[in-house]
């Protein structure tokens, strides 16, 4: 009667922490929002195209974190997929650009390879803050896709190391 009892529980437990996973799913893709150039302000609009030059503007998201809008422009410049997150001001928060292993210092390269094995390099993004760069790196190791962030020396962030199941990805940053 107690397994009965223990095992209801479980489930019960199990069906509401799925409901949050799935809420906060729904949150955030209500949270972030498809724009056009035109629906975002003058300030915004002209960091975006300052950044962008000639290239076209593939995708423009509005999202808000912290209480603070944030506005993301994705654009491929020269055939390679770039970002840049700007404030409501028009301030220029953070750029992302994919890059290749080779064209990465070389303490870089050493975490990456580490970090992949045997495994494969999906992608790495070089984001550049505040004049600061980090390394974002996704990694297929049998199977299974992983993703940690990197400091300029080398070193994989404490905690930042991200396990994803097969078929689950975080989605990529177009």
């Amino acid at each position: 009667m107690q397994i009965k009892s223990i095992v209801s529980g479980i489930a019960a437990l199990a069906l509401v922490a799925g409901l949050a996973v799935s809420a906060s799913a729904d949150e955030k893709a209500k949270s972030e929002k498809e724009l056009t150039i035109a629906d975002v302000p003058a300030a915004v609009q002209a960091a975006i195209k300052q950044f962008a030059g000639s290239s076209a503007i593939e995708k423009i998201t509005k999202e808000s974190e912290d209480n603070k809008v944030i506005y993301e422009a994705s654009v491929k410049i020269d055939g390679t997929k770039q970002a840049v997150e700007v404030s409501a001001d028009g301030t220029v928060l953070q750029t992302e650009k994919t890059v290749a292993l080779k064209d990465t210092p070389a303490a870089i390269q050493a975490a990456i390879k580490k970090l992949a094995g045997s495994g494969t390099v999906d992608e790495i993004i070089e984001e550049n803050a505040g004049g600061k760069k980090n390394y974002e790196a996704a990694v297929t190791i049998n199977g299974e896709k992983k993703e940690a962030d990197i400091a300029p020396d080398g070193t994989i962030q404490a905690g930042e190391e991200k396990e994803e199941h097969k078929g689950n990805s975080k989605g990529d940053k177009d």
